[in-house]
């Protein structure tokens, strides 16, 4: 049972970035899937190459690999 201090997940105000905690499995929004999401220049932020058909999109100063066709994640690199 939850107790009444603990926020429950939909009430978790994420201020910098607007949205709940990423989770591997989840499909991300649309509202992220936009051009100006993705990171190009995955190397130079320490991210491994995408394998084809995946991207990395960066909400904030985290990243999300995520494939393209469907948009589910693969894998989420939280920022500390």
């Amino acid at each position: 049972m939850v107790g009444h201090d603990a926020p429950r997940p939909q009430e978790h105000a994420d201020h910098d970035r607007g949205h709940p905690d990423w989770r591997k499995g989840d499909r991300l929004s649309a509202d992220y899937r936009d051009r100006q999401y993705v990171v190009d220049d995955w190397h130079g932020h320490g991210l491994h190459q995408p394998p084809r058909g995946y991207q990395w999109v960066g909400v904030g100063a985290d990243y999300l690999l995520v494939a393209l066709g469907t948009g589910l994640i693969a894998q989420v690199v939280l920022s500390q």
